[in-house]
């Protein structure tokens, strides 16, 4: 750690926090003076003595409050310092950059990498209590740049509330706790916080929570508090927004906040009605005459009917449900009953083009009465020599998809754990791991006489061109999901969206675009190019994500030794990554951070269900709705730097909050 010469009275309890804070900068190019420790005059320099090189950013946000507090004012140098090997490997500290001794080379390479760019970052504190002096240093969390800003710019730090808008007013106006994400007791309490489509601002009197450092209630005059909704989808907007490290904390350019507060007349107060409404159409235009050429459009499409079904999902879950049927044979959705699950997987398979008189859809409700594989598929029967399909129709689907290669099909499990899957589906789960080529389903003995086999073959392949989607609710009347069918599909859990929002969706209806105009012929020749297969599944990963596999692997199996991450679930994850789909700017439409977070989710916390016994080590107790796992070994994992640093993964740590919450109250966690 480098000495910046701050004489500040703060304890390790303050300092910890800091080192928690997201703030954002730049490199501090052209500065009329420099910390006296490098070898140069400049804001990229090699340490006095050393092969270390250390550049300096100047920070466009403010420093956490016990910082800003105790700074000794008479210091007019406010610079954090980067040092070139704590650095990650995906910003500064590549492979290329540990390999090469050439110094002027290493400081160029910084330089390339960092000026002109909003760096994200977290200060990286530790102080000597007997000389009263603080080390100010900083970790670079991520790189932005398409961010325009000059030398006067600044940054807010917003935090992003994720809760129906409702309940969040409701909380702000009885005073109670509200978690902030992102967002501890080290920073300055909030100006402004995002909830849903509202920026929220001119906040009375904060109270901080005794133990929750993450945790904030207003203390007074609640129904002061001003609300205004901001357009997301506005260029000028994401032209002056940085995520801060994940989706609940964002920096805002502070022009921009003061433009849409103090100057903007469209503003209410939370006890009042809505602010008017900012109309915005976020989903572009589409072609009357759809196709499947664009992906990206395929994609905006599907909004656009979801929205004319009445179902309103974000963008993100679309793409993640997409992206899952691209790479897997079987996906499920799941989540409470009547969000719309058996909607969306018709609305998709229509938006292909495909439809059950065509033979390309099958929508296949699941009973209760199902427990083997010939209730869905038919059977041999040996009295009069003829197989007899089932009443389900699956057989003539899968071998309408065997003799029509060219056109999608998809079949839809409809609440399909009311029955025990690996009962019924049992010969699928086993065909799922071999190639397309490979997957041969038997329908009867091939030495067996059938008179009929000319209509149905005693094998019949499942192709590429099938995909399963399953739906499933979590009820006392279903049936739990075996770890071998955990690790061959992805099981997706729906967000619904408050009906404000739904109603504020449908503004963005294109009435204009119909899904009948679909044209199905040869409609997998036009899919299958989305589908990535030449990458190797590896090269999904960079070498600190596999370290970061491999530990989490090893966390999980110490506490037991029958889970964790297989080289099945790391290569399913991989082909997810390498196939997140590419907007019109050619960048992914997902961000890798998302991605991960979201797998992580999908393929392994869910996984993870048993006794206090069994998980209470692993993923901890929550005794209290308000309270974080206790002594929870994963959910520390995932807060860590070493994780924030491959992603935010909020998803992944609400779900392990959800579960030690089931612990806290049942003893049990599904």
């Amino acid at each position: 750690m480098l000495n910046m010469d701050y004489t500040i009275e703060i304890d390790d309890k303050d300092i910890i926090q800091c080192n928690e804070c997201y703030m954002v900068g730049v490199l501090a190019d052209k500065e009329e003076s420099y910390p006296n420790i490098g070898d140069e005059q400049d804001c990229v320099t090699p340490m006095r003595n050393s092969s270390t090189i250390v550049f300096y950013i100047k920070p466009l946000s403010q420093d956490p409050e016990p910082i800003a507090d105790n700074l000794n004012t008479s210091f007019e140098n406010p610079l954090y310092i980067g040092i070139d090997n704590d650095q990650s490997s995906y910003t500064i500290n590549t492979m290329q950059y540990k390999h090469t001794t050439d110094i002027e080379l290493k400081k160029s390479m910084i330089k390339d990498k960092l000026k002109d760019k909003v760096i994200l970052f977290k200060p990286k504190l530790a102080s000597k209590h007997d000389s009263n002096r603080i080390y100010k240093n900083a970790i670079i969390v991520g790189i932005e740049p398409d961010i325009k800003i000059d030398k006067d710019t600044i940054f807010t730090p917003v935090p992003v509330v994720e809760m129906p808008m409702q309940d969040f007013e409701s909380k702000l106006l009885k005073g109670q706790y509200i978690m902030l994400e992102g967002y501890n007791h080290a920073t300055y309490p909030p100006e402004y916080i995002l909830c849903g489509d509202y920026l929220y601002f001119e906040f009375p009197l904060w109270e901080k929570h005794d133990k929750n450092i993450y945790m904030w209630k207003i203390g007074e005059c609640p129904e002061k508090i001003k609300k205004t909704r901001i357009n997301f989808n506005s260029l000028e907007l994401s032209d002056k927004m940085i995520r801060g490290g994940s989706n609940s904390l964002i920096f805002i350019e502070q022009s921009f906040l003061y433009k849409n507060s103090i100057e903007n007349k469209d503003v209410g107060y939370i006890t009042t009605h809505p602010a008017p409404e900012v109309v915005d159409i976020s989903i572009p235009k589409v072609k009357q005459d759809i196709g499947l050429e664009d992906e990206c459009a395929f994609l905006y499409a599907l909004k656009n009917f979801a929205l004319k079904q009445r179902l309103s999902y974000s963008m993100d879950d679309l793409i993640n449900f997409h992206t899952c049927i691209k790479t897997n044979l079987l996906t499920i959705l799941a989540g409470m009953s009547g969000t719309g699950k058996t909607q969306l997987a018709l609305i998709y398979a229509k938006l292909l083009g495909l439809d059950e008189e065509n033979g390309n859809l099958l929508f296949l409700p699941i009973s209760p009465s199902y427990t083997e594989p010939g209730d869905l598929l038919g059977y041999l029967n040996n009295m009069n020599g003829l197989f007899m399909p089932s009443e389900t129709g699956l057989a003539d689907f899968l071998i309408h998809a065997q003799e029509n290669p060219k056109e999608m099909h998809i079949a839809i499990f409809d609440e399909m754990n009311l029955s025990q899957v690996e009962y019924w589906f049992a010969p699928f789960i086993s065909l799922m791991e071999k190639q397309a080529y490979e997957r041969n389903l038997l329908l009867y003995n091939v030495n067996s006489n059938c008179i009929n086999k000319s209509q149905y073959p005693s094998m019949v392949n499942i192709g590429d061109n099938i995909r399963f989607i399953g739906t499933v609710n979590m009820d006392e009347t279903t049936k739990n999901f075996s770890d071998r069918l955990l690790d061959r599909a992805n099981v997706i859990t729906l967000k619904k969206k408050n009906f404000k929002e739904l109603k504020s969706d449908l503004n963005e209806v294109d009435q204009d675009m119909d899904v009948d105009k679909v044209a199905a012929f040869d409609s997998y020749l036009k899919y299958s190019p989305w589908i990535q297969k030449d990458k190797l599944w590896l090269d999904a990963y960079t070498e600190e994500e596999l370290e970061f596999l491999d530990e989490l692997h090893a966390i999980i199996n110490s506490c037991d030794a029958q889970k964790g991450i297989s080289f099945r679930i790391a290569r399913k994850m991989g082909e997810y990554l390498n196939n997140i789909p590419r907007g019109e700017d050619i960048k992914p439409m997902l961000s890798k951070e998302d991605a991960f977070d979201m797998q992580i989710k999908q393929r392994l916390i869910t996984k993870l269900r048993g006794t206090e016994g069994q998980l209470g080590k692993l993923v901890g107790i929550s005794r209290k709705d308000e309270d974080l796992p206790e002594d929870g070994i994963l959910f520390d994992f995932f807060t860590s730097d070493r994780a924030q640093e491959i992603s935010h993964f909020y998803q992944t740590r609400q779900e392990i909050i959800r579960k030690a919450r089931e612990l806290g109250r049942y003893g049990y966690a599904d």
